[in-house]
């Protein structure tokens, strides 16, 4: 029997959630911001303002749709991971999350490396990724279990953000090896794995009894029990399934699993999904395989570095900025962006951007590494400049394409665009010219990962399946007269690359 569900998104910086109805349409969304802290190597998140800002978002949903949460019938989470909370037996937080960007680990990580000269090749050939930290929750963990003994001591379980709020949710504390990725303990050979590696453990020195059980993916949990069934206006019943991260989410969302397509989602980063049929790393291009959704292939993931937020600082500090030149702010950054397109050519009159602005990623990792822009001329306009921040993303996920065909074995001709450049037509438009090949936009983008998993959620619960097609808006064909341009771009795109590495991460940011 069909019934409506309710998916929320965690991220980093604002909880989202969105009702779906039986028939896939959008009945209602809310969406609340986070707030986080960072100084040096430290990253944290309240996790209990993270709850309330669920419990928030529950509630506005049944504010603006109160007959429709009464045939809610099933809930999905998706979100940020490799984020950790420790918790009670009731999953309430004892310490301050610690987020992906944490580094205080990576020793304890190296640590292991040292230990023990079997380990490199055992993560390698099992998880698939070595214990190097790095905002890993394996880092997370073991800072947790050795720095801080009296936390340690009273936690019941270490949990990722989407379990954290599932087990919120229902009072079930549990996990899947899909959410428990990052925590690098289990064998990862096998897909559908409901165990941890007793001798990853072992190496790692990790404390098994504060590990959360692993439930099969799309398990159903529980039912949605006390402050969140009352602030949902939900009834008795209501089925929570297992939280996803939010690459699986993303690629659920574009169906990156079809044969021939691959999903790219540009949010704060620009990210390249697809699927593979074994585990495997390409450690020279940070490509690497993960459980996702299927139970015969492996979701591939490969982190760009910097998407929107290069394009988003461009045009909030440099076209609408509020400085000694004079008040120019918008509401919206976005404000004329599509038109700024429009006005510069293709190639932006040979103006490059190189989004490396706070480091690169795949394919080719330098934390060092900055950008800027480069060709500009006397005949160069500020549009040019705008123009030039969308297609130097476009060039740095193109770049980042060829690498994760060579590791697929299969060739992508189709992409499906989700998150925030999925709202614009004209960005679109950029990245099927730049990539030479057709875009599909996704529908709702700011929505696509709660849909997503609203509808899959929805699916395990009624019994069709749990399958999600993703649902498409618009499709932008490359422009054939644009190739040129872009073919020359690409080639001075990636040269810049190695010609500027020397100029990296500078004397400026020391005292």
């Amino acid at each position: 029997m069909d019934v409506d569900a309710i998916g929320i998104d965690i991220g980093s910086t604002n909880v989202k959630a969105v009702l779906v109805g039986a028939g896939g349409r959008t009945l209602a969304t809310a969406s609340r911001p986070l707030a986080w802290v960072r100084a040096g190597a430290v990253a944290t998140q309240d996790a209990e303002a993270l709850w309330t800002a669920v419990v928030d978002v529950l509630a506005e949903l049944a504010a603006t749709a109160p007959a429709a949460l009464r045939g809610v019938g099933a809930v999905g989470c998706c979100g940020q991971y490799s984020s950790i909370v420790p918790v009670d037996a009731a999953a309430r937080p004892l310490a301050p999350m610690r987020l992906y960007l944490d580094q205080r680990g990576t020793g304890r990580c190296f640590a292991i490396l040292e230990r023990h000269a079997e380990a490199f090749g055992a993560w390698v050939e099992r998880h698939p990724i070595p214990p190097v930290g790095g905002g890993l929750a394996l880092g997370h963990l073991l800072a947790f279990q050795h720095d801080e003994p009296a936390v340690h001591e009273a936690t019941v379980a270490y949990l990722e953000p989407v379990d954290y709020v599932v087990a919120r949710l229902t009072g079930v504390i549990a996990a899947t090896q899909g959410s428990m990725f990052a925590s690098q303990l289990i064998d990862n050979r096998t897909l559908g794995a409901t165990s941890y590696d007793a001798e990853l453990l072992a190496m790692a020195g990790i404390d098994e009894s504060r590990l959360p059980p692993l439930l099969a993916t799309g398990s159903v949990v529980g039912s949605v029990v006390g402050q969140a069934r009352q602030a949902g206006g939900l009834t008795d019943g209501v089925a929570v399934v297992t939280g996803l991260p939010d690459s699986s989410a993303a690629a659920l969302a574009t169906g990156a699993d079809e044969p021939g397509r691959v999903g790219i989602a540009i949010g704060t980063t620009g990210v390249v999904l697809t699927t593979a049929p074994a585990l495997g790393l390409d450690a020279d291009h940070e490509i690497v395989t993960m459980p996702g959704i299927a139970t015969d292939r492996y979701l591939v993931s490969a982190e760009n570095g910097l998407g929107g937020r290069a394009v988003e600082h461009v045009l909030a500090r440099f076209v609408h900025a509020d400085d000694a030149l004079g008040d120019h702010r918008a509401a919206d950054p976005f404000t004329g962006f599509d038109a700024a397109l429009a006005a510069s050519p293709p190639g932006a009159r040979g103006v490059r951007f190189l989004p490396w602005l706070s480091g690169s990623l795949a394919p080719q990792a330098d934390p060092t590494m900055r950008g800027g822009f480069i060709g500009v001329s006397l005949e160069s306009e500020r549009v040019d400049l705008v123009r030039a921040a969308a297609e130097g993303v476009a060039h740095n996920l193109r770049w980042l394409l060829g690498p994760v065909e060579a590791f697929t074995g299969e060739r992508a001709d189709e992409v499906v665009l989700t998150g925030g450049a999925a709202r614009s037509a004209g960005w679109s438009q950029v990245l099927a010219d730049v990539l030479q090949r057709p875009v599909h936009t996704v529908s709702e983008p700011g929505h696509a990962g709660a849909r997503a998993v609203a509808s899959w959620a929805r699916g395990l619960v009624d019994g069709s399946g749990g399958a999600h097609d993703a649902e498409l808006a618009a499709t932008f064909v490359p422009d054939a007269a644009t190739a040129a341009a872009h073919d020359r771009g690409q080639a001075e795109f990636t040269a810049a690359f190695d010609a500027l590495r020397p100029l990296r991460l500078g004397d400026h940011r020391r005292g």
